[in-house]
Order: structure tokens, then sequence, then C-alpha cells
């Protein structure tokens, strides 16, 4: 295995409170040298990553465009998003960079990435220009693009062996990111209470909240990726709702920028796992007899429905294919006996590795190019309790951390 990942120390817990732009004030305060580490280096993977030439200032002005949307959708995520920008000393649209940064994976296959940096693109312009005048023409060249990525799960009360629900992910980039991770909790003028995992200058990836509310992720690429609200605004819009049919709410009728696959999940039983585009989404029911009150989730879409929004040539080896069979697998024989040490046993799992569950780079590989588990969260949504890993969960301890402490 690489030894790229050494033993971490834990991610870092910071506390926000306030207002929105004096949460976000301290986030950039706090994590001021992180961000600006961040806002220098990140296009140094861009120009690795992207299959076309293009610059800082282009992909800037690029996700500034979202900027609009977002102040539409969640003024108070708009002004958190400016407190970052003040507290760090940075630019907005530096912040908006950050905060883009899966949507801006988008932009790796070179037609769609094409086209989305042109204004006014339209839904049937993008999906033309993506697929090709053959239909089936990969965007990558012949090999495609080498990532892999996510693996998430999402257990309903009856299938656990405490009737508790749980939701959880490993969280698979560059190893690059890995850096900036940090873990919030964030408190609210009226007391709701979030604990959010994410990086230096972003809003948020995946959390719970004190309404026993929680959402993990799957990044998805599809045809239809257009101008609108970047995932971390989406995540934290839900995670500020008490109730989880507005969490579903706030996510499933927004006006998205990307595909991606949630899974949402709430204490008193009620849960989904919702593949999305930017316009469309399917919904993959945990009561399904199939999946019994378990579900896991990869990179590649499930419902067939969505399946025709898949971009050709983004998925280029069966690495999502494999991890979606294991953890599913995983679950249904675990049904009645998951706990948080059984979901720990799953994010270590090295089938097909590198390109498994507990992703490693490969030897040799920088941190620009190795794809790794950059962290593992797994949410108790009833006990309201988080575990966490800074970095691969093989080589890395979980660190237990309440919402309230």
């Amino acid at each position: 295995m690489s030894d790229l990942l050494a033993l971490r120390p834990p991610v870092p817990v910071i506390e926000l409170s306030g207002s929105a732009y004096e949460r976000g004030c301290k986030h950039g305060e706090v994590l001021r040298e992180q961000i600006g580490d961040f806002i220098g280096s990140i296009m140094q993977l861009h120009e690795i990553n992207l299959t076309f030439a293009t610059s800082c200032d282009e992909l800037k002005s690029h996700c500034m465009r979202n900027y609009q949307y977002l102040q539409s959708y969640s003024p108070d995520l708009a002004r958190e998003l400016e407190g970052i920008a003040c507290g760090s000393a940075q630019s907005l649209d530096a912040i908006m960079l950050l905060n883009s940064f899966l949507e801006l994976e988008d932009l790796r296959v070179a037609k769609l990435g094409k086209q989305l940096l042109s204004a006014g693109a339209s839904t049937s312009e993008l999906i033309a220009s993506n697929v090709g005048s053959d239909g089936d023409k990969n965007p990558f060249g012949a090999h495609g693009y080498p990532v892999w990525g996510c693996t998430s799960f999402n257990v309903m009360p009856r299938a656990s062996a405490d009737g508790h629900a749980f939701v959880g992910q490993t969280y698979d980039m560059e190893d690059y990111y890995a850096k900036y991770n940090a873990m919030f909790r964030i408190t609210h003028e009226d007391g709701h209470t979030e604990l959010v995992y994410s990086l230096a200058g972003i809003l948020g990836l995946n959390g719970m909240n004190s309404s026993g509310v929680g959402v993990c992720i799957n990044k998805l690429v599809a045809t239809d990726a257009r101008l609108g609200i970047s995932y971390p605004a989406l995540i934290r819009n839900a995670l500020s709702k008490r109730r989880v049919g507005d969490a579903f709410g706030a996510i499933v009728f927004a006006r998205r920028a990307c595909g991606m696959n949630y899974q949402i999940a709430s204490a008193d039983g009620v849960a989904w796992c919702v593949e999305v585009s930017a316009g469309d989404y399917d919904i993959l029911s945990l009561d399904d007899p199939s999946r019994n009150g378990v579900i896991a989730h990869s990179n590649h879409y499930l419902s067939s429905r969505m399946r025709a929004y898949e971009t050709p040539g983004w998925l280029s080896h069966g690495g999502s294919y494999v991890r979606e069979q294991v953890a599913s697998r995983y679950l249904n024989e675990m049904r009645g006996k998951i706990d948080a040490k059984s979901l720990m046993t799953l994010s270590k799992d090295h089938t097909n590795y590198p390109r498994c569950i507990c992703a490693h780079g490969y030897e040799g590989e920088s941190e620009f190019v190795a794809f790794a588990t950059i962290a593992a969260v797994i949410y108790d949504l009833n006990s309201k309790t988080a575990w966490i890993t800074n970095g691969n969960p093989c080589q890395n301890d979980f660190k237990m951390i309440a919402l309230k402490p």
C-alpha cells in the first residue's frame, strides 16, 4: 500500500455562532492561513485536471455567475461567504472558487467544460456539445479520466443494531485537499446546531443537525450541468432545516448547478437516496424490498431515469461499480447488526485496491493527482454523534465528536 497518507492529527473542530456574517468572519479568521494556502495553490490542481486552457480569473468569473443564484436561494449563506472572505482577507470570487470545487469537476469534461464557461449556454447546447456528433464520444480520449470517488451509505433504524439511523461516507478527492479538512460546530442564534464536515473556506460538505437530520453525497457528472446553486450551499441550507421534508425540498426543488447523489436521513426513520442532475431527480427508496432499510451509493447513476444524464467517458473504469456492489452486499449481510463500528469496518474495505472504498493513490503520484480517501465520516442521527478520520480510515483513527459538547 502507498505510504502517501501517514497518520494524521484529528480533524480540528471549530465553533461558529452568531449571525451568518459573524459565523463567516470567525471561519475566515480561524482558518486564514489554510484558506490563503488553498486559494494560492488550487490552480495547480485545476491546470493538471482541466483538459483545455483557462485562467484563474476565468474560473473565478464563472463561479461568481453562480453567486446571484445563491443570493436569491439563501441570503444568509451568501452573507456567510462574504464573512469568510472578510475574515480570511481574501476576495469573494476566490472564496466562491473554493466553494465550487465539485462543480468545477464538470469542467474536466472538455466539451461540457468549455460550454459551461460560455455565458448563456442552454441545456440543449450542453448536452449536444458533451455527447458529440457520434453520440458516444469519450470526452477524455482513449483512456478516459482516471478518477474514482466517494462511497456513501444510508441505514434506517429498523436495519441497525440499536434502532438508530446512520448516514455517512468516505470523502475521496485528490490527496491535496486533505490538509484543509475541518469540522464546524455551528450554533444559530435560535439554538439550532449543525455539525458539518468541510474544507477551509467552504460552507459544508456533509453533516447532521440537532433535529436529527443528516446529509451525505456522491459526485455525479450530469450532461445538463448549468449555472445555479453550488453543492456546499445546498448542504448547509438542508442542514438548517428542522424537518427532514424541508431538508429534502431545500435540495430537490432548488436550481442546482450540477449532478449529485444525496443521502438524506433522519432520526425518526424517514430517509431517501436522491439522484439528481442539474434539472431532474429520481428517488431510490430505502423501503424497496430489495433494500429493506439500507442503501449504498458511489459515482454512477443507478436509476434508469437518471442514467440518461450520465456523462459519456466520465467513468473510465469499473471502480465505482465495484464499490457500490461491495458496500451494498455488506450492508445487506449486516442488516439488523449495523452500528458505528461495522460502518467503520466498511469504510476500510480494500476490494479492488487502490480503486476501492478506502481509496489510495498509486505509488509515486503527487498530491495533485493521487485520488484518496481524505476523510471518512459516520453520523448517528439519534445519539447525535459523529466519527471522522483525517485521511484514510485504514491508517487513521476515527475521532468521536458530539453535536453538542
